[in-house]
């Protein structure tokens, strides 16, 4: 397959069910060979996937439950991610598009690019 142009890294879609209907993450492969993986609305908040029992935040729960069009394969979808970081947290980063808490703390630990 050929890289499309201007791309320097892998890209990947991972399907996540659960949220919406053909709901998907991306994941990017860093200079380092690590994986980011942006699991979009795959869960909201960081305590869901580091904590056992995963841990719900009381604003963002209900939103989650709110909008997911399947609550057994969001639940499914969320043991996957947590199975994930369990056996691979040296080789993937999972963030999520609605944790400020997560975001801070890529954006603390992120490598400064060109500037930026």
């Amino acid at each position: 397959m050929a890289r499309p142009q201007g791309l320097h890294c892998d890209v990947l879609l991972v399907p996540l069910p659960g949220h919406s209907a053909g709901h998907a993450g991306v994941a990017v492969r860093r200079d380092d060979g690590r994986w980011l993986l942006h699991a979009g609305d795959a869960y909201m908040y960081h305590g869901e996937l580091e904590n056992t029992p995963p841990l719900d935040h009381p604003v963002l729960d209900p939103v989650q439950r709110g909008a997911q069009t399947d609550a057994a394969a969001r639940a499914a979808t969320r043991d996957r991610l947590r199975e994930l970081l369990r056996d691979h947290a040296d080789e993937v980063v999972v963030f999520s598009a609605h944790d400020p808490w997560e975001y801070t703390r890529l954006a603390v630990t992120a490598p400064a690019r060109g500037g930026r």
